[in-house]
């Protein structure tokens, strides 16, 4: 992508605007330290972020980390995780708390922007018009996440630029939804958007809005829904997940996930030219590999899908073909807007001239008729070999943190973990006051944490003093990685 080729980009047209108007001295969250710099301090921004970390958000870190290496952490992000809490418009607020001031950055899926007054991202959220990550990347290059961003002034904030992110794939929990006939009368978990709440009615589905992770986990435990759209990756993350609803479709991508990066106005307005340039530069190289980084993972998890279980199926051509029809009142809608309806057609142009790349390779094992007990449960519901029984402890050094760059701030160090085995029962270690439990299958343990209700899957190896030698299963968030395998599990007792 050739950035150097362009003009002023919207934040620096949004930065002349504002000149005149914004004062300077904002603090950063160390005290009094003038964020245009003159006082040796670093400048410390806070960025809103809904997830729990951004071990899955790779272009996001991509863009905290870059900001800081540019500026030789004169300027910094903090990152605030869990923004929102479990509400389902957490993303939502993001947007609302970055527009009154109450963080200074964040991010947000173009999808939530319909329900926030702006109405630009909408064609990004068309049923399947971007359906590839090379063509997420075509549209980020050609500009027009860059003319999309100009809308943001509707809802009080600026755009650093748009990210791309996983694409969005039916999840089917009693069989495969390939055409319209599988989804009429199933209720479908969806993220807020007014366009992907359009799109599922469009085919018969009743959409029900939660946030992915514990409430989708009880919706489907009971049953409540049938089924939801999902990126692949995040998919693959959780095995228990697969075994609840264990039927993907592979070659229908609804609509993609899209990032965009916020900012206050007032706060940018505060920053010297330099530091907008650090910021600036860091999103734009951030949204230059973001699609390729998406595509990558995608490739990397099929195997443990397969592994847990869950069942890919093909939609033929003439369901995809039922599937545009189904959703022509959806394109009539959305071009009732010129603005969007020429943002569609300029995505229609790329797509003809992008090609799509190559598609999943699904195993033959991979597909049919999926194996899933009556009651799927979480993952200790599987075996428990009575050898694993006993008490570990391993000890990670601050040195040992330092270099694998996991240091966390609030640890004490050595940090000394202790957890307890017994069939099929754990507790202690980092996987909170409730427990958990866990299921071997082969060389593999899923450990279950019951607080954060997230599954890690490792395989293990056992040496003659029954100490256990664990290897991380990816997809797996590096600093879970760290503290859980990176050590030796000694068994004391």
């Amino acid at each position: 992508m050739n950035w150097t080729k362009r003009g002023p980009g919207p934040l620096a047209v949004v930065l002349i605007a504002l000149a005149s108007v914004a004062g300077v001295g904002c603090t950063t969250s160390e005290g009094d330290v003038d964020k245009a710099g003159g006082s040796g301090e670093p400048v410390v921004l806070r960025m809103a972020s809904v997830y729990g970390d951004l071990g899955d958000l790779p272009a996001i870190r991509h863009f905290v980390d870059r900001v800081e290496e540019l500026s030789d952490g004169e300027l910094r992000i903090e990152v605030a995780d869990g923004w929102g809490g479990s509400a389902v418009d957490a993303e939502e607020q993001v947007v609302r708390d970055v527009s009154t001031g109450e963080v200074d950055l964040g991010w947000a899926g173009t999808r939530v922007f319909d329900r926030v007054g702006v109405t630009t991202f909408q064609a990004l959220t068309a049923p399947l018009l971007v359906d590839s990550y090379a063509l997420e990347n075509a549209v980020i290059e050609s500009g027009i996440t860059e003319q999309m961003m100009d809308g943001l002034d509707a809802a009080g904030v600026v755009g650093l630029g748009v990210l791309a992110d996983g694409l969005r794939k039916p999840i089917g929990v009693n069989g495969p939804l390939v055409g319209p006939a599988d989804w009429q009368g199933v209720s479908i978990g969806t993220a807020p958007s007014n366009g992907q709440v359009d799109a599922i009615r469009a085919l018969g589905a009743t959409p029900e809005l939660a946030r992915v992770g514990s409430e989708h986990d009880e919706s489907l435990e009971e049953g409540t829904i049938q089924g939801f759209e999902f990126n692949l990756y995040n998919y693959g993350r959780d095995p228990s997940l697969q075994r609840r609803a264990p039927y993907a479709t592979a070659n229908v991508n609804l609509w993609p996930l899209m990032d965009v990066l916020l900012a206050n106005p007032n706060r940018l307005a505060d920053l010297t030219d330099e530091q907008r340039g650090w910021l600036e530069e860091a999103a734009q190289e951030a949204a230059a590999l973001s699609a390729d980084e998406m595509a990558n993972r995608d490739a990397t998890v099929l195997g443990d899908i397969c592994h847990s279980g869950a069942r890919f199926a093909e939609a033929s051509t003439a369901d995809l073909a039922a599937l545009e029809k189904a959703f022509a009142p959806v394109y009539a809608k959305l071009q009732q807007d010129p603005q969007t309806q020429a943002f569609i057609k300029q995505i229609q142009a790329l797509k003809e001239s992008t090609p799509p790349g190559p598609g999943l390779s699904i195993p033959a094992q991979c597909t049919g008729k999926a194996q899933v007990p009556d009651n799927p449960g979480p993952a200790g519901t599987g075996t428990a070999p009575a050898f694993l029984n006993g008490t570990y402890r391993w000890e990670i050094t601050l040195a040992e943190a330092e270099a694998a760059d996991q240091v966390d701030p609030e640890d004490t160090y050595p940090i000394i973990d202790t957890i307890v085995l017994e069939d099929g029962a754990l507790e202690g270690g980092s996987y909170g006051d409730a427990g958990g439990t866990y299921t071997v299958k082969g060389d593999r343990i899923e450990f279950y944490s019951i607080e954060s209700d997230y599954t890690t899957t490792v395989t293990f190896e056992r040496d003659e003093e029954g100490n256990l030698h664990l290897t991380p299963v990816p997809p797996i968030d590096p600093g879970d990685a760290f503290m859980c395998c990176s050590q030796v599990w000694m068994k004391i007792g």
